[in-house]
């Protein structure tokens, strides 16, 4: 990636054959699940055409702490082909302002924001309004959470009505918007990667299930010495459910001897695949520990769109890519998997999406600009 990149106007072509290049904003921060996702959207882009990206991150305070539980999908490395130039937003709006004027211009195809409901997103308004003086084709790509931020998203109307076209992940949600837009409003359109509702209904137990090798006596006292840091007040609300293969009596011995034995249950037999997605499906957060790349934890993870902590060694792992319900612990430090697995339950009523939908997604965005750019009716639908 780069941090310079020049356009020019070629003579005697078409709007659509000129304009190249997608400029994308939103959140930018690696340590987030909108700065993450807005990172896969980036690469997913990039393998099509040239993308600028434009960091936003305007209240840093929500980061804080969140450097100990690192993504998953950003151990990572990028692409590196130079068909991403990365600029940082000014927190002045004055100063934002400019940049998006700057970077948006008669060379640029789209300019794609990316919302999160509940975070600032009164940028979007300037965005769309430096992408239209131009001429340039404007997305809003809203995530769609559960409640109660389903509600916020439907007090961001104002800011994305200016827009071409509304992405969201929910159909209800593209209804009520659609109805408060009006004719005269953006296209709305419903794409599932957008989406992150789907595992409502938790209870008020937490429930980890984690998934170790076979007789894996280090990864288990790592585990066990992370869920023991969780303050006696507070384990009446959690359990943690071990599935593990062991011979001898090592392993049922160190669950025995860990602080808040009483609240683990050591599972000790193969499972059927159908079992291990009730236990996943039942499950506030998964643990797996260097799972293969062939796991079919982690698979059965991604399918069920789980909060999942990877317990690893400092190399990159080798699942992971492009999922951004996951996260990375040390398995050298406990400290780590603690902060990596309070995080996860943090996040367990999301339901993330499965990695190939980025490219659906970024497949998508392009095929709307150029079919606006060719003067081809934006066909509305859900993907």
């Amino acid at each position: 990636m780069s941090r310079h990149t020049e356009d020019s106007l070629g003579n005697g072509l078409s709007e659509a054959a000129v304009r190249a290049g997608v400029v994308v904003a939103g959140p930018g921060s690696s340590l987030t699940i909108p700065g993450i996702i807005v990172s896969e959207l980036v690469q997913a882009m990039a393998r099509l055409t040239k993308v600028t990206r434009i960091e936003v991150d305007l209240n840093t305070g929500l980061m804080a702490g969140l450097h100990r539980a690192p993504s998953l999908a950003a151990v990572f490395p990028p692409i590196e082909d130079g068909s991403i130039v990365i600029h940082q937003a000014p927190s002045n709006a004055r100063s934002r302002i400019q940049t998006f004027r700057k970077l948006i211009g008669p060379q640029t195809a789209a300019a794609v924001a990316y919302a999160w409901p509940g975070i600032d997103n009164e940028w979007i308004k300037q965005f769309i309004e430096v992408g239209r003086s131009a001429g340039v084709f404007t997305v809003v790509a809203c995530a769609s959470l559960p409640q109660p931020n389903h509600a916020r998203a439907m007090s961001m109307a104002s800011t994305m009505v200016n827009a071409d076209v509304v992405l969201v992940g929910d159909v209800a949600q593209a209804r009520e918007l659609a109805t408060e837009f009006g004719s005269a409003g953006p296209i709305v359109e419903v794409n599932r990667a957008l989406s992150l509702i789907g595992r409502g209904g938790r209870t008020s137990k937490q429930q980890i299930t984690a998934f170790l090798p076979k007789n894996d006596a280090v990864s288990l006292a790592t585990l066990l010495a992370a869920f023991d840091a969780i303050p006696e007040a507070w384990i009446d609300r959690y359990s943690l459910q071990i599935v593990m293969r062991f011979d001898g009596p090592m392993v049922p011995e160190l669950v025995a001897d860990s602080y808040h034995s009483s609240h683990v249950l050591l599972i000790g037999e193969d499972i059927s695949s159908l079992d291990l997605e009730e236990l996943c499906a039942a499950s506030s957060a998964l643990s797996i520990a260097e799972p293969a790349i062939d796991s079919r934890a982690f698979s059965m993870a991604v399918k069920c769109g789980i909060g999942t902590v990877v317990i690893g060694t400092p190399r990159s792992p080798e699942v992971g890519r492009g999922y951004v319900g996951g996260l990375f612990a040390d398995r050298s430090r406990s400290s780590s998997v603690h902060v990596a697995l309070i995080h996860a339950l943090r996040l367990a009523e999301l339901q993330f999406p499965n990695p190939e939908k980025w490219g659906e997604l970024a497949q998508r965005i392009i095929s709307a600009t150029e079919e606006h750019h060719n003067g081809i009716p934006t066909k509305v639908g859900v993907s």
